[in-house]
Order: structure tokens, then sequence, then C-alpha cells
């Protein structure tokens, strides 16, 4: 169980046996040798973490965010929702951010690059997905634009197909009018519009 210094002084003080002797230390100054209010020793800090010493939160929280990002890029907001999740306080949280960013350890247009690209790749999902999902990381709308008009019609159609092909393939056994409606159905979900969809129908049924 934690207690405070202040908790620990006035049970020292009062002579309670509360508190390990090994855990308090009497100081005496003046000539006189009176007994002052009791400290702590080491023992005191080591056993019970300086429950109430002042935290150093900038280091907590640079320690946290690069924790956060030896494992993959993160965005900004993604990093700061951590942080308040820990308890970081709001301020300390922004200017580590901030020191981040000048850093270039953080950058929100890249890494709304780098994962437009990587979903549009493994997982096939079309821009208009893509702009939901990063909104969800808190990237502004206007690096948003800036990375999803990076990836051209071309890219996102034949994402959109190589979809359409795999799910086909599985799908051999199968009526063409039930082939075209679960295609269709898995190309929706993936957020593609009626056009797409029907380009690769064509290509595949």
């Amino acid at each position: 169980m934690l207690i405070s210094k202040e908790d620990a002084l006035k049970l020292a003080g009062s002579g309670a046996t509360s508190v390990a002797p090994d855990l308090v230390k009497v100081v005496k100054v003046g000539a006189d040798g009176k007994e002052q209010q009791p400290g702590l020793t080491d023992s005191f800090i080591e056993r019970f973490g300086g429950a109430d010493e002042e935290r150093d939160y900038v280091g907590a929280a640079q320690t946290i965010c690069l924790n956060a990002l030896a494992v993959r890029a993160k965005s900004r907001g993604e990093l700061a929702a951590q942080l308040k999740r820990r308890g970081i306080p709001l301020d300390v949280a922004n200017e580590v951010l901030d020191r981040l960013e000048r850093s270039k350890l953080i950058n929100d247009l890249d890494f709304a690059r780098a994962w437009s690209k990587s979903r549009l790749s493994s997982k096939k999902i079309s821009k208009r997905v893509l702009a939901q999902e990063l909104r969800r990381k808190e990237v502004a709308d206007d690096l948003i634009a800036i990375a999803l008009d990076e990836i051209s019609s071309d890219d996102e159609y034949e994402a959109a197909l190589q979809l359409g092909e795999r799910k086909a393939r599985s799908l051999q056994n199968y009526a063409e009018d039930v082939r075209e409606r679960r295609i269709t159905s898995a190309l929706a979900r993936k957020g593609y519009n009626y056009g797409i969809i029907s380009r690769v129908l064509k290509e595949v049924c």
C-alpha cells in the first residue's frame, strides 16, 4: 500500500509502530541537539516509490511515445490519446509531441501517406474508407486529402479488381447470381462505389 511522505512523517513523529524503523530517520539540528521533524530514509523512497514526489511527466511522456513509435508509425492524435490514457497532463503532452514533430519522429502527412498505401495494398480498402480510418486517428482533413490525392483512380480500381478476383475464385462452385451478389457485398464493405463495383463484376463474372 502506498503512503505519502507526510503520512509517514506524522506516524514516525508520533511513535506509531505502523512505519518500520528502517523507513524513517530522526534529523537533529542546532547546538541544543533538539529533535526536529523526522525525515525519510532511502528505504522509504525505494519501497514506496516516493508516492508524493514530483513526477517526471516529460520523461514519462517521451518514453511512452518512443515505445509506441517503436512498434509502428503513429499519428500525433494517436499518441496524444495514449498519453491522456496514461495520465500525462495536456500541457506536458503537447510539449513532448511538439518536440517529436520538430525532430521528425512524428509527421501526420507522412503517416497518412504510408497508412493509405499500405492499407490499399494489403486490405484493398477504398479511398473513402481510408479517409474514415485516418479521421479516427485524428489526422487533419487537409493532410488526408493530400495523401489520398496521391492514390490514382487506376490504383483504387486495381485494388478492387484484385479483391474481386480473389473472391470470385472462392465462389467458383456457386451460381452466377450468387457470385455477383457476394462479390458486390465484399466490395461494398470495403467502401467501393457502384461504378467501380460494376467494372469489377464485368471482369470477374
